[in-house]
């Protein structure tokens, strides 16, 4: 059993090509929406891993200077055929976070990480129709996030001093602003606990 994981492990090294590289974009973005950024690193890690494999591929930097150059391509041809969209991935995720009670801050950070621009961060968390609020959609992102734990009102059994304590922490870990926690609270939060 250790020397058939030994061998799956140790595979033949296929050395990155164009073609190579744009069939591993073909395969990814039928598999996940993707950002030109998560796209990037995904063939640039090929690439990496490759040459930490092969020293001889490891040395040729023209080549490497090659397949970077057709990763922009790649990626330019996927953007033009509209596979690749920053702005629409930003609102899907941002509409899928805020589902899941995410707070603002935490929607910027995971967009940051994805490589979204801010201005397309800023356009995704405003709401396209005009009559929902910022704040509005803050709160009832809190909401959810607080029925999904179970906090405060949405706890079954009332709680203690101790347990409302980890119910603020949780929110604000959650990226929450105080006022708002207090809002879902119910204003069961004291200052002493900040």
């Amino acid at each position: 059993m250790h020397k058939d994981r030994i061998r799956k492990t140790q595979r033949p090294i296929k050395i990155p090509s164009a073609q190579r590289l744009a069939n591993i974009a073909l395969y990814y973005l039928s598999r996940f929406a993707a950002s030109e950024d998560s796209l990037r690193k995904v063939l640039q890690n090929r690439i990496r891993k490759a040459a930490m494999r092969d020293e001889a591929f490891a040395a040729d930097h023209a080549k490497h200077a090659q397949l970077r150059i057709d990763i922009e391509t790649i990626i330019d041809k996927h953007r033009k055929t509209g596979a690749l969209n920053d702005a629409a991935y930003a609102e899907i995720k941002t509409r899928g976070l805020r589902r899941a009670g995410k707070s603002r801050r935490i929607i910027e950070q995971k967009l940051q990480l994805k490589g979204i621009g801010r201005d397309l961060i800023a356009k995704a968390l405003t709401p396209e129709d005009s009559d929902t609020d910022p704040e509005i959609a803050e709160l009832k992102a809190a909401h959810i996030l607080a029925r999904r734990k179970k906090l405060g009102p949405y706890r079954a059994e009332p709680a203690d001093a101790d347990r409302r304590k980890k119910d603020v922490a949780a929110m604000a870990r959650a990226g929450f602003s105080l006022n708002l926690i207090r809002k879902v609270l119910g204003g069961e939060v004291e200052e002493e606990f900040f």
